[in-house]
């Protein structure tokens, strides 16, 4: 996963089919951290990866059986 920081300060929009809040995005697509890297964009990698229930927005709790 990649941190993305627009070079416009507080830009909320898409770039590239990634959605930016207040100058910052996210993707895994190493296609897309090399076209922002090109053309001027912080980028920040991680390790992390989310893990499936974080994606959903579901922790998973409270699950009735």
């Amino acid at each position: 996963m990649a941190k993305i920081h627009t070079v416009v300060e507080g830009y909320t929009g898409i770039r590239a089919g990634v959605p930016f809040v207040n100058g910052t995005g996210e993707t895994d697509n190493p296609h897309l951290i090399s076209w922002f890297r090109s053309h001027g964009y912080k980028v920040e990698e991680t390790d992390q990866e989310i893990a499936p229930a974080q994606k959903s927005g579901r922790s998973g709790k409270g699950k009735r059986k």
